[in-house]
């Protein structure tokens, strides 16, 4: 049918949407000269024939056998990007750290949790016509040169988001066809494969924003310490504009330049529609200049050394998705227990400045479960021990704190009681193969005849917790201190520990704290006694989940029964009774908490470079150590009593408060009963007696003066008794000097 005369010809639907287009890239009310318009739209309407061919080119390309090896578009979801793993508080509320490679960090979140400003701008400089237009689009490297023109800048890109989601995620970069021709294959299957919403979202969450950020929510967090969700649209603007070039428009070193990025960016926002005029000048204008409102990148690790433990325990679990699986751990940590465990390691070293302590550590668990409530590696960002974990890293030898163990296996093996008769008198160890005999010596350089077990114990008497070790056996000891959870470290040279030695290589001193121990390794085997028996190996998270919310890891499970229950209600009652301690010590030690029942136990390094203390409740467990990162010795003297029970005291009473504890204790299991006439403390395991003789020593251990040998010399000082196997001056006071060898001849 023929036109009426004048009528204007309907242009073609290809034209209209060229014209729409060139509309949009124009601007609004801007329209451009006649002949320049003609010639534009003739360009373009060429570019949409080239981009109709390309597609036909594409289409069979993807037909073709020639790209079989291309990688499956579903690898985009089944092989994600590296996640940041997110540590929190036990609320899950107070986030730790979060643990990420080295040099990219990198957050998942929806499109839907986005916002609304990033994810338009980002289509607006990028890819305005992305909701519209095919996976491969010859027409937007058109469109790109005239925005860039009429900017008189690059503002933007030539390839689709499609195709840039293709270059970051399946082929890389590169500028041969082939890999072009690869991409523009790829994204094809990927616009076939998925939505516009979900190539979006991929694609936010896989751009590079520099500063080690990787996807929109990452660059929100490590900018602003905000979700995406919460940008506002002059920062969204800001951030859309990086992925150009994150080096050149980092806002941090390159302030001016990211700027001029972000009018361009609200420029393009203007053009689609996003904003009106005035948003964007409003946006403009406001202050986002460093470091007032642009926070810049930071790393989130509030509590060094016990994100380190998490850390490890996360590894020995997951492997390499401890730190790049995305996942949401909650861990044990009570922030208000650390707080008051910081405050009295901090307060009691700098109270014990005068004794030359300068570092500290301390470990709390809950025995019930194992958690660690609370994990103290220094005592503070001055300390000049800080960059080392003396908490769970660091092994450093217990003292006398280890007679824990010792007396725990003399009960448990029923060759002991609480009332079993020990000699206090001088002990000399020739072990076989050792060529130097070794002699224990007692704290305060005396003997005391004959004491009970729970009263040499309490008075952490060196010369009878050797015998009961040997009478007992070094080995029984060592495997009882393994199954607790405190194996002791041997430290054949300086800086190298391993507890993978046969039991039997340990010697004699291992009850004076000869062989180094972690607080918690030490905190750890106590909390075994604290719940009768039961060790809960040491936990240090709740749960964890992985990025989508599905839980893949949960605490929880029963403990082991690995000491008698009889044995550790005994070791229990001796370590409670102030009136054990009363002949060393005297009464109301930082070892009573005050209406409470709890037990305790010291400790001291033979040359006073370490001072301990470890003790529980039913409730709580906790170990402290105390001492200088160079290992240099304490004033001397300086015993555990003085350096570590009262940060000991202060924390344990602080936190029994904050947990609501009062006094608690335990009554005596089925196979534990008193004896009459031993008073209503004294407990006996069922088939022990009261008048239980201690077993004999070895062969080479020499109990008594008479045994000392020709080499060896007693004598008595001040009061005190003496005696060493030295044949130079030993240095103790009085000593007459070694025998003089008789002349030759």
């Amino acid at each position: 049918m023929m036109e009426s005369a004048g009528a204007r010809r309907r242009p073609s639907p290809v034209r209209r949407s060229i014209r729409r287009r060139a509309s949009a890239y124009w601007g609004h009310g801007v329209r451009p000269r006649r002949g320049l318009r003609r010639w534009v739209v003739r360009a373009l309407a060429g570019l949409a024939v080239a981009s109709a061919m390309l597609g036909s080119i594409v289409a069979g390309a993807v037909a073709s056998a020639g790209f079989s090896d291309l990688p499956g578009v579903d690898a985009l979801v089944t092989r994600p990007l590296p996640s940041d793993t997110l540590v929190y508080d036990r609320s899950g509320q107070v986030l730790l750290a979060d643990l990420h490679e080295a040099g990219h960090q990198h957050y998942e979140y929806h499109l839907s949790a986005m916002g609304r400003y990033l994810p338009e701008a980002t289509v607006a400089v990028e890819d305005a016509g992305f909701w519209s237009e095919p996976a491969v689009e010859p027409l937007s490297v058109g469109r790109a040169a005239f925005a860039d023109l009429r900017a008189h800048a690059v503002v933007q890109g030539g390839s689709t988001i499609t195709q840039q989601l293709v270059k970051l995620r399946l082929v890389g970069d590169g500028s041969s066809f082939s890999r072009k021709l690869r991409e523009a294959v790829l994204a094809v299957r990927v616009s076939s494969a998925y939505s516009k919403s979900q190539i979006l979202e991929m694609y936010l969450n896989a751009i590079s924003y520099g500063n080690t950020a990787y996807g929109s929510g990452t660059a929100a967090r490590i900018y602003f310490h905000r979700d995406p969700g919460q940008l506002d649209l002059a920062q969204a603007a800001l951030l859309a504009g990086l992925p150009q070039n994150p080096s050149l428009l980092d806002p941090l070193t390159h302030w001016d330049a990211a700027r001029e990025r972000q009018r361009e960016v609200l420029d393009a926002m203007l053009r689609a529609h996003d904003i009106t005029a005035r948003e964007a000048d409003e946006a403009y204008a406001e202050d986002l200049s460093p470091p007032a409102h642009l926070f810049g990148p930071t790393t989130v690790n509030v509590l060094p050394g016990f994100v380190d433990y998490v850390r490890h325990e996360l590894t020995e679990r997951f492997g390499a998705a401890a730190t790049q699986g995305g996942l949401r751990v909650v861990t044990t940590i009570d922030l208000g227990l650390q707080d008051v465990a910081q405050r009295a390691v901090s307060d009691t070293v700098q109270a014990g400045a005068e004794r030359d302590v300068t570092d500290g550590a301390l470990v709390a668990m809950d025995p019930r479960t194992g958690q660690v409530l609370a994990m103290v590696d220094s005592a503070g960002p001055d300390a000049p021990g800080h960059e080392y974990d003396f908490a769970w890293q660091v092994p450093r030898s217990p003292g006398s704190s280890f007679k824990v163990f010792t007396y725990t296996a003399a009960i448990q093996s029923r060759q002991y009681t609480m009332v079993t008769p020990i000699p206090d008198a001088p002990l000399l160890v020739q072990s076989p193969g050792e060529k130097q005999a070794y002699m224990p010596r007692n704290y305060d350089l005396r003997y005391h005849g004959t004491c009970a077990l729970q009263v040499c114990l309490g008075n952490s008497l060196n010369v009878p917790a050797v015998e009961v070790e040997l009478g007992t056996g070094t080995q029984n000891v060592v495997d009882l201190a393994r199954q607790m959870g405190a194996p002791p470290y041997k430290n054949p040279s300086p800086g190298v520990y391993t507890t993978n030695d046969s039991a039997a290589s340990y010697g004699p001193s291992l009850t004076l704290g000869g062989y180094a121990e972690t607080p918690l390794q030490m905190a750890t085997g106590v909390s075994v006694l604290a719940d009768r028996g039961v060790l809960h190996d040491a936990e240090a998270i709740l749960g964890v989940r992985s990025e989508d919310g599905r839980r893949v890891y949960a605490a929880g499970g029963q403990g082991r029964q690995v000491v008698d229950p009889g044995a550790a209600f005994i070791v229990g009652q001796m370590l409670s009774s102030d009136a054990n301690r009363a002949l060393i010590f005297g009464r109301g030690t930082p070892l009573v908490l005050d209406g409470r029942t709890a037990a305790a136990k010291t400790g001291t390094a033979e040359d006073f470079a370490d001072g301990w203390t470890v003790g529980y409740t039913p409730s709580l467990a906790a170990a402290v150590w105390m001492g200088n990162a160079d290992h240099h010795p304490m004033t001397k003297g300086t015993d555990g009593i003085y350096v570590a029970a009262p940060a000991w005291h202060d924390f344990m009473t602080a936190a029994l408060e904050r947990m609501h504890k009062g006094d608690e204790w335990y009554d005596p299991p089925p196979d534990v009963q008193t004896r009459p006439g031993f008073g209503r403390q004294t407990y006996f395991l069922t088939g022990t007696s009261p008048a239980t003789a201690p077993p004999a020593l070895p062969s080479w251990a020499h109990l008594g003066v008479r045994d000392l040998g020709p080499d060896c010399r007693e004598w008595i000082s001040g009061g005190r008794d003496y005696a060493t196997c030295q044949k130079v001056d030993s240095g103790l006071p009085g000593d007459p000097g070694p025998t003089p060898s008789p002349p030759a001849g």
